[in-house]
């Protein structure tokens, strides 16, 4: 008995400290869980932030607009206004193809992304710069690695910021930041394009459009900064897939890029993705409307207005704050709806500048304005759309792959579209593409209506 009472005081402890540890490894859990929700709002917000500086440099900075007016503008043959965007497809192209395995390796992201958006940030500046210059050899080869460098960006943050999204944003979010950093971002670009037209008051036209080209690399580098903050998961979607022992078309995730382009035609085999592809094809031609209705614009204007480039910036970002909401609203009901009423949304566009080249009293600035923001606001749905539904219906551990793939075969037809075009637009006018990128977006309009939607639900 007396043993017994004097190993009580023993024994009480022991229950005591195991009490003790419980607590404590509870209380450590819950920190952990409040740590990680923490940093889910913090990446949420920086996310949302760095996106819509993001917006404003890729609306004040497009390539699609800006390169091809700033050059047309330099009083330059326009066959290469036209071939600007197949070099940028080119670039881009490459720099997928030979970097998606490496980004799909990759731990982290957000040093790829600051490199992509640096890359894009010394392009803009390049072409500022070159159109100070009076030498038009050197003026295109300015603009050809302008292009090059903005192309090289768009394909490295093409495949790390889907990446980026799928493993760190959850899948209820997407949708709605998505859209709202394009709209809010318009609001951003309509400032800073309103400051810059400001700064260069009482100087010649060719310098606002200079000026503009410098705004936007200055935003652009402020983006690469911004998205150093983001607080990524490390881990690759390569490992991500063997620690899952996930199989994707009977074949696991392989490095190698021999081996990922050996499984090209396995890819096309699925039906859902062939049709997507179709689908990627036919509003790459439509996203082609841009560059050539900023080529008609600055053909009426580029020599006649200071405001011209300014003021279609800033249609492009009313159309975005405007739009936005209502992208965001219906790609919740339907991705593919969205796809369609955008490839509709940037035909009327085309239809509206033909009208103007029929009827002079419409041959203004501001009535040509409308011609962007009907395009920018369709550029928007479709840019937006593409990824989500993509993001939705393919399978994390390859969505770098199906990336690749998509964007590797829709960038091949648009150099080869582009090219065509701006062919078209130098022996035959440029009011010619036009018209057939009206054909190619309501062909896409309907096509995109023929597609079933991936699984919406969480």
């Amino acid at each position: 008995m007396r043993g017994f009472f004097l190993r009580m005081p023993r024994d009480n402890r022991g229950v005591k400290g195991a009490l003790k540890h419980g607590v404590t490894v509870v209380a450590k859990e819950d920190r952990e869980i409040d740590d990680e929700a923490s940093w889910e709002h913090w990446n949420y917000f920086i996310f949302v932030f760095q996106g819509i500086v993001a917006s404003a440099s890729k609306s004040i900075g497009s390539p699609r607009l800006l390169l091809p007016y700033l050059y047309v503008a330099t009083g330059a043959p326009v066959f290469l206004a036209g071939a600007l965007i197949p070099i940028v497809s080119a670039s881009r192209l490459i720099s997928q193809v030979v970097l998606a395995p490496y980004v799909s390796a990759a731990r982290t992201r957000k040093w790829i992304l600051f490199i992509g958006w640096i890359a894009a940030a010394i392009g803009l500046a390049a072409a500022g710069l070159g159109a100070t210059g009076s030498n038009h050899r050197v003026l295109i080869a300015v603009f050809i690695c302008a292009s090059l460098a903005l192309g090289f960006s768009k394909g490295l943050n093409g495949l790390a910021f889907n990446d980026l999204m799928a493993l760190n944003i959850n899948k209820s979010r997407r949708n709605s930041g998505v859209f709202f950093m394009s709209a809010a971002g318009g609001f951003v670009t309509i400032g800073i394009t309103w400051f810059t037209h400001y700064l260069s008051s009482g100087e010649d036209t060719i310098n606002h459009y200079i000026n503009l080209a410098f705004s936007a690399a200055l935003v652009t580098t402020f983006a690469a900064i911004i998205i150093l903050l983001f607080r990524e998961t490390r881990v690759s979607l390569a490992d991500q897939h063997a620690k899952h022992d996930s199989v994707v078309s009977g074949h696991l995730v392989k490095r190698s890029l021999s081996v990922r382009l050996q499984k090209f035609s396995d890819v096309l085999r699925l039906v859902w993705f062939r049709r997507y592809l179709y689908m990627r094809c036919l509003t790459a031609a439509v996203i082609l409307a841009m560059p050539f209705y900023a080529v008609h614009g600055a053909t009426h204007h580029a020599q006649k207005s200071v405001t011209g480039l300014s003021v279609f910036v800033v249609a492009t970002s009313i159309a975005a704050i405007i739009c936005g909401p209502m992208w965001q609203w219906l790609g919740k009901k339907s991705q593919r709806l969205s796809m369609s009423v955008g490839s509709i949304f940037v035909g009327l566009g085309g239809v509206w500048a033909l009208t103007i080249e029929q009827v002079e009293s419409l041959q203004t600035v501001f009535a040509h304005a409308l011609v962007f923001a009907l395009a920018a606001a369709g550029i928007q749905a479709l840019n937006g759309s593409r990824v989500l539904f993509l993001i939705d219906a393919a399978p994390k551990e390859e969505l770098t792959y199906y990336v690749a793939v998509t964007n590797t075969v829709s960038a091949v037809l648009a150099l080869i579209l582009a090219s065509f075009f701006g062919y078209i637009a130098q022996i035959q006018g440029v009011h010619w593409p036009v018209v057939l990128v009206v054909l190619v977006c309501f062909i896409a309009a309907a096509y995109s209506l023929s597609l079933t939607d991936p699984n919406l639900e969480e």
